[in-house]
């Protein structure tokens, strides 16, 4: 009996979280501060996502449990966060030949709605409890019709076998691409208060999605050639924490810290190829993982009768995590530039870490209305090295300010958030140089291909509380 119940309380979890995923992801969108949202919360928002010793929202759950002590009173509160996303990338390849030369310029507006909801309650004066479901990051972007030239630079009728009049003879095809990476987690936490130290913890539910295609066509689109191949993971959940405490040093400053656990991905799925071999046409298992990396924020507020202010520094070793990534297919089906075929693939993305400084402040107008204002930097972890088009984000500074009404026993806070645009050039030994340069081992062409990208992000949130 117990087995059935542990069964279908699985089940329900895994049907909230696709249904989380499917009403809201609207459409893949960069992420913020490498793939994470600077701000969870339309109240954090305001205030630069400066809130690491504040508390009293259901997000203490995404980022600090303990302030759950301190509760007044339960509250259910509700939101999300709208993200556009405009992604500027451009590339360029020059060859000895004029005619096999070309260069993309490309300008795509991504949107995403990414939600949170959960619950909060105050047991007594010490001990709160809550469960909260919020997207915490990913990525991603859409691309389509792209000028490329053909694996080995050869033209449609060599690659194909075929004599095809007028088109036959062309080396150049296009190119589209769409990725998608999300991760949503469900966090069961509590707060507890020792008088002036307060300590936390949190249980997370971890969901997380991949998708990836690349699809070569002719230059009439009409035909989908060798080397396109589409991605799909296996709905991917796992369990992860938090620890948070906080100490009030004297009644208007107070101090906190939190770490939340690195989360591995279990991203098995499934991966079709093209090829022009018929032995190594179809579809195939595929073997993967990805971490989510594990996270340091320290934060300090100081309040007045009016005015409320704070300051957190946050560190995301993403170097540990974010290095690479191999699919193991069951199949030897992905060719290589010299020829030859293998069942691994590789995403190198030698990300570094990152540091990010974020400062805000609230300032209580009247009974009614609190007004906000923050900012938030961080460089971004993309290296060089490890720049594409599809993921990561390359915004580092990013302004922001919002209004709470305030009546009665709800509150309505609305946020917008500005990430300014940040141009990055991609290495020459970059995956996705050496994905556009190496057609053959006689023939490798790094440095005559060159590709650069810029994101800059505007973000709407809101968010509704309700006290009961």
């Amino acid at each position: 009996m117990s087995l059935i119940v542990r069964i279908n309380i699985r089940i329900k979890l895994e049907w909230i979280l696709i249904l989380f995923f499917h009403l809201f992801f609207v459409s893949s969108a960069n992420g913020f501060q490498g793939i994470m949202q600077t701000s969870y919360g339309a109240r954090q928002a305001g205030m630069g996502g400066a809130f690491q010793a504040i508390g009293g929202s259901v997000l203490d759950l995404e980022s600090n449990p303990s302030h759950l002590s301190r509760l007044l009173n339960s509250k259910l509160e509700f939101g999300g966060a709208a993200h556009f996303a405009q992604i500027e990338y451009s590339d360029s390849f020059m060859d000895i030949r004029p005619d096999l030369s070309y260069s993309n310029r490309i300008t795509q507006r991504q949107r995403a709605l990414l939600p949170y909801i959960g619950y909060i309650s105050r047991l007594s004066d010490r001990l709160g409890i809550g469960i909260a479901l919020y997207s915490q990051g990913g990525g991603g972007a859409r691309f389509s019709n792209i000028t490329r030239l053909a694996p080995e630079k050869k033209n449609l009728n060599e690659t194909l076998g075929l004599e095809i009049p007028i088109v036959g003879s062309e080396r150049k095809i296009r190119e589209d691409m769409v990725f998608k990476f999300m991760v949503t987690k469900m966090t069961f936490g509590f707060g507890y208060r020792f008088d002036r130290l307060a300590i936390g913890a949190g249980a997370d539910l971890v969901y997380s999605f991949m998708q990836m295609e690349r699809t070569y066509r002719d230059e009439t689109r009409s035909l989908e050639l060798p080397g396109s191949f589409q991605y799909s993971s296996d709905p991917s959940y796992t369990l992860g924490g938090k620890l948070g405490i906080s100490y009030e040093l004297t009644q208007k400053i107070r101090i906190a810290y939190s770490y939340t656990l690195k989360n591995v991905l279990h991203l098995d799925g499934e991966m079709k190829v093209e090829s022009p071999d018929p032995g190594n046409l179809g579809a195939t298992r595929v073997s993967r993982f990805m971490i989510w990396p594990d996270r340091h924020i320290f934060g300090i507020s100081y309040r007045t009768d009016v005015w409320l202010f704070d300051f957190d520094v946050k560190f995301v070793p993403w170097s540990e995590s974010f290095r690479t990534s191999k699919f193991i297919l069951e199949q030897s089906l992905i060719q290589t530039p010299v020829g030859a075929n293998t069942n691994t693939m590789q995403m190198n993305f030698r990300w570094r870490d990152q540091y990010t400084f974020a400062i805000g402040a609230e300032y209580n107008w009247s009974r009614i209305l609190r007004l906000r204002i923050g900012y938030n930097y961080g460089k971004s972890p993309v290296t060089d090295q490890g720049l594409s088009p599809m993921l990561g984000s390359t915004t580092e500074h990013h302004l922001s300010g919002g209004i709470g009404f305030y009546r009665n026993d709800y509150a309505l806070h609305v946020a917008l958030e500005y990430g300014f645009p940040k141009r990055m050039k991609g290495g020459a030994s970059s995956d996705w140089s050496i994905s556009h340069s190496v057609f053959s081992e006689n023939d490798v062409s790094l440095q005559s291909f060159q590709f650069d990208k810029s994101v800059s992000v505007f973000s709407l949130y809101f968010g509704f509380e309700l006290n009961t």
